[in-house]
C-alpha cells in the first residue's frame, strides 16, 4: 500500500462523499487532469488509492464516512 491514513483524510477533505463511487469518480477526474489526484498526493499515492476504493466500490461494500475507519477498511482488502 502505497498511502497512508493522513493520504485517506486529505480525500475525505476535499469532498462530502456519500459512496466510494463519489470517490472514484473524483480521483479519476484528477488522474485524467494531471499525475496525481489533489497536489497533497503522489501519483502512486492516487493510483493505489483509486484502484483500492474501485475495489471497495466493486464489492459493494457500505460506505463509511468516517477516514479513519475507512483506512482500516482499506487496509484489510490487502
Amino acid at each position: 500500500m502505497d498511502y497512508r491514513q493522513s493520504d485517506v483524510e486529505v480525500v475525505y477533505r476535499r469532498g462530502d462523499w456519500h459512496s466510494w463511487g463519489d470517490i472514484v469518480h473524483w480521483l479519476e477526474r484528477g488522474l485524467s487532469r494531471d499525475q496525481q489526484a489533489d497536489n497533497e498526493l503522489s501519483e502512486a499515492e492516487s493510483r493505489q488509492l483509486l484502484d483500492d476504493f474501485r475495489k471497495l466500490d466493486q464489492q459493494g461494500t457500505e460506505f463509511i464516512d468516517d477516514p479513519g475507519r475507512a483506512y482500516r477498511q482499506l487496509q484489510s482488502i490487502h
